[in-house]
C-alpha cells in the first residue's frame, strides 16, 4: 500500500511539473540571456537608459 502511494505521488508530482513547464509563456520565444537582462534592466530604470545628455 505504501509503495503504491509513493509511486502514484511521485508520478503525479512529475505530471504537474511537466504541465507547468509546457504552459510557460516563454517556452515559444528564444531570447538570449543578455537580451533578457537588458530588457529587465531597461524596465526597472527607464529614466537612466532613455535620456540623452546635451
Amino acid at each position: 500500500m505504501v509503495d503504491n502511494f509513493s509511486i502514484v505521488l511521485t508520478h503525479v508530482l512529475m505530471a504537474i511539473a511537466l504541465w507547468r513547464l509546457l504552459h510557460r509563456d516563454d517556452l515559444d520565444r528564444e531570447v538570449s540571456p543578455r537580451m533578457l537582462w537588458q530588457q529587465r534592466r531597461d524596465a526597472e530604470h527607464p529614466e537612466e537608459h532613455g535620456r540623452v545628455d546635451a
